[in-house]
């Protein structure tokens, strides 16, 4: 009886909280940055404007760069000014962005809302994934993988969601429909949450932490050396996480004939793999609460570079199976990533830390689009790009392999193991 009303308790603090808001807008800021891949795939662009598959995904690419790269600007934002204000900002500019794309009458004129939508977009992880780790508490790995999943279903749906306003409405209701959504989730969540202590950085147990204390306690040899792993570490996993999100829908295009397609179509398909695979992200956050982080994060992370080698051959059901392993990977790690990272950084500078930590991570799709362009016009298939992303993924497996073990779990400073 006591479980229950504990359980009880909790749900109604989780939906009281800024939780439903953090997981929606995870939802938001994956789908809205992927929806061009399938409008692409299903919508006339490629026809209306004259322009190859490679040629239309590269209109996308400086949204993707701006993904990275405004993420250390929207973290500091957090830590100097508001970190509610800035999520406000977030809803509100990705959903106007998207309605811009939705209204454009040009390839330039998408290039300026996808480039836009990029740049909103680059808000939400540095921001709003501190503000989970801090509304969670105790529960950071569980409510880190709750909030994953709700960002796996963002990318699940963008499949469906485009390829079903694109074929019964238009490509233009595929942006601005979820805009529109966006816009008046951003003004509920401000209502709601404005008078919230949400700011990570400012709480008390963090007001004297700074960059140089930090730098103190490690000392700058193994300093250096972990702020080298992590960025190696993220650089890696980005491009695979990056290329896969970009190509998916296109790989279940021309790599699966099942009976299924003809019912649900490429979108439908890689709706469903997503979604599945997205339970994974779930399973991590549990399992981050419970095991130690960092043998943790090598063993599921292992996983990768075997899937991604099977995707280079396989097709149809095998491809399927392939692909769902490297989706489930990709999103089951994240929130056993999220808390070692957390572990690794000065609190008092959190959101910028993550920050540039998603830079450098979303940045990768600077090289990761060109990358599936390229090898797309080039051969008419992936395979040569899934052993690439293979090689990277054993490079991340590496540097996960040689991070410091965070001193709760080993019993001495992180600094030790780092030397």
């Amino acid at each position: 009886m006591a479980v229950k009303e504990e359980r009880t308790s909790a749900m109604k603090a989780f939906l009281r909280g800024p939780m439903p808001f953090l997981c929606i807008g995870h939802s938001f800021d994956h789908m809205l940055i992927l929806l061009f891949a399938t409008v692409i795939v299903v919508g006339p662009l490629q026809t209306d404007f004259g322009m190859s598959y490679g040629q239309l995904v590269g209109l996308a690419w400086l949204g993707f760069v701006l993904f990275g790269a405004g993420a250390p600007l929207a973290g500091w934002m957090a830590d100097r000014w508001s970190s509610v204000g800035t999520m406000t900002v977030f809803f509100i500019g990705i959903g106007t962005a998207s309605i811009v794309a939705g209204l454009a009458s040009s390839a330039i004129e998408i290039a300026i809302g996808l480039s836009a939508i990029g740049l909103f977009a680059s808000i939400y992880h540095p921001v709003g994934i501190p503000m989970v780790i801090r509304a969670a508490g105790k529960n950071r790995g569980k409510m880190l993988g709750v909030n994953g999943v709700f960002g796996s279903l963002g990318m699940a749906s963008a499949a469906i969601v485009a390829e079903l306003l694109t074929v019964s409405v238009s490509w233009r209701a595929a942006f601005i429909v979820p805009g529109v959504v966006a816009i008046l989730t951003g003004i509920w969540f401000y209502l709601r949450c404005r008078g919230m202590n949400l700011d990570v950085s400012r709480s008390k147990a963090n007001e004297s932490a700074s960059l140089k204390d930090f730098i103190a306690e490690f000392g700058i040899g193994p300093f250096v050396r972990l702020m080298g792993l992590l960025a190696l570490l993220t650089l890696c996993m980005g491009m695979v996480f990056q290329a896969m999100t970009v190509s998916l829908t296109q790989v279940v295009d021309i790599r699966v004939d099942l009976p299924v397609i003809a019912l649900v179509g490429a979108g439908g398909l890689t709706s469903m793999i997503l979604a599945v695979a997205g339970g994974a992200q779930l399973i991590g956050g549990v399992l981050a609460d419970k095991y130690p982080l960092k043998r943790l994060f090598l063993l599921t992370y292992g996983l990768m570079a075997p899937a991604l080698l099977l995707c280079s051959t396989a097709a149809d059901g095998t491809m399927v199976f392939s692909l769902f392993m490297v989706m489930a990977v990709t999103v089951g790690t994240q929130p056993v990533s999220d808390a070692l990272f957390s572990k690794y950084v000065p609190q008092r500078w959190i959101n910028t830390a993550y920050g540039l930590r998603f830079a450098i991570s979303l940045c990768s799709s600077a090289a990761a689009l060109p990358l599936v362009a390229f090898v797309y016009d080039s051969t008419g298939d992936f395979n040569m790009l899934f052993l690439v992303l293979a090689v990277l993924a054993a490079v991340a497996i590496a540097a996960i392999a040689m991070l410091p073990t965070p001193s709760d779990e080993q019993g001495e400073p992180v600094a030790v193991a780092a030397e």
